[in-house]
């Protein structure tokens, strides 16, 4: 024991418990009484753009505290309006008392009121003042970004589904592009001043989906969600946030056109998308097969583009090889179906699949070609080769219509996985 109360001795010694004891008296009742950060500041969750007259309005979605029982966020809808961007969200800050807080911003929306503006401008506005990470989705919305954030936030509250988990899965699970900021900026920074963001719907109609007034109810079949506004007296009116795999195409940071779901799967093959997942054939006749429909599976999808220029004009070739598994077969023949694992790739059902990619890719093809639009990033490609690509575009009389003269052919090999 004689050990211990001589350690006890230095330890009673010791000038560093004296310090600490001091540190203690000087900086715990502080440390103790000071509000916590929630209480300090605004935690945004998410951001919408909108313009009210000649001024910028601002909605944020911000992190509240009255509910610290249940296992879910709750927020507030907060506004403010200004001459500028900074202006608004100081606005906001004068309004709550509180300093607002962007690091952890799930997504922002821009209505369609800044179609003829330059949202570039915003965009390097939220990340110089805002301080927000560039690799923040954004969404273009059709309506006001206010009702949107309005319906997600009814939505969040009343069930366990969440506008920015919705907004991932739809925008980077499926047919898109990326719809981050830094994206957007890229596009709009580069030669060609294309830039794509993704496109979401505000409809007010009864429609089956999740109802925010109520959890646990049953989920529409499609790509949509809902939230609703209850109205005393009157039928529960339901304003459904609609991801219909949109995308808005900007030139120069204004927007330009809508690019459908199908435009964005031509879009997909040739960018080498990993979010290409499923490609079915019709029509397919051969052995034991009539008028069937097969599904497959796409494991793996590579693209090697090949660029060539003959007479001065640029041949571009894209080589696609598919990898793919068998998933579904519906057949007119009932006594002798064909076995998903025995099925062999047939030169029929090869050529359907080309067809299926040809015409997809054609398809976004003729619309970049009528829009002037580059976003599949041929330019880039192209300027690989940089003289004989220079000499090309010295031979229009306008370079931004280059796409007009580039010749596109598709080449696609599909195999059946081995697994």
């Amino acid at each position: 024991m004689s050990w211990l109360k001589r350690s006890l001795n230095k330890i009673k010694c010791s000038y560093a418990l004296y310090y600490f004891i001091l540190v203690l008296i000087i900086f715990l009742p502080s440390a103790i009484t000071i509000p916590s950060l929630s209480f300090r500041s605004a935690i945004i969750t998410a951001i919408g753009v909108d313009k009210q007259d000649e001024e910028i309005a601002v909605s944020v979605l911000a992190l509240s505290e009255i509910s610290k029982s249940e296992m879910r966020e709750n927020t507030k809808l907060l506004e403010g309006t200004g001459a500028t961007l900074a202006n608004a969200f100081s606005s906001i800050e004068s309004a709550v008392g509180r300093r607002i807080l962007m690091g952890h911003v799930g997504y922002i929306v821009i209505s369609q009121d800044f179609a003829d503006d330059n949202i570039a401008e915003i965009l390097n506005a939220l990340i110089i003042g805002g301080k927000i990470s560039n690799t923040i989705p954004l969404l273009y919305c059709s309506g006001k970004a206010k009702d949107l954030l309005d319906s997600a936030q009814k939505l969040e509250q009343s069930s366990s589904y969440k506008m920015r988990e919705m907004i991932n899965n739809e925008f980077n699970e499926t047919y898109t592009k990326d719809i981050s900021i830094d994206s957007f900026l890229k596009g709009y920074y580069s030669d060609i001043k294309i830039s794509t963001l993704g496109y979401v719907k505000l409809e007010s109609e009864p429609i089956n989906g999740i109802d925010s007034s109520s959890s646990g109810q049953a989920q529409s079949g499609g790509q949509e969600q809902t939230a609703s506004d209850a109205q005393s007296g009157e039928q529960e009116k339901k304003s459904t946030i609609s991801y219909k795999t949109e995308h808005a195409v900007f030139n120069k940071g204004k927007f330009q056109y809508l690019l459908t779901k199908d435009e964005m799967k031509g879009v997909n093959w040739i960018v080498e998308s990993d979010l290409q997942k499923i490609i079915t054939i019709t029509e397919v006749n051969e052995q034991n097969m009539q008028d069937a429909s097969i599904t497959f599976a796409i494991d793996s999808h590579r693209v090697s583009p090949k660029v060539k220029f003959l007479s001065g004009r640029p041949y571009v070739t894209y080589e696609i090889s598919l990898m793919l598994t068998p998933l579904e077969i519906i057949q007119t023949l009932d006594d002798d179906k064909k076995s998903l694992k025995s099925l062999i790739l047939s030169n029929q059902m090869q050529e359907k699949i080309n067809e299926v990619v040809k015409r997809d890719i054609a398809t976004v093809i003729n619309k970049i070609r009528k829009e002037k639009t580059d976003i599949i990033g041929l330019y880039k490609l192209l300027y690989n080769h940089f003289q004989p690509f220079m000499d090309f575009l010295d031979t229009l009389s306008d370079k931004s219509d280059f796409l007009k003269y580039v010749i596109i052919g598709v080449d696609v090999s599909s195999f059946i996985s081995s697994n």
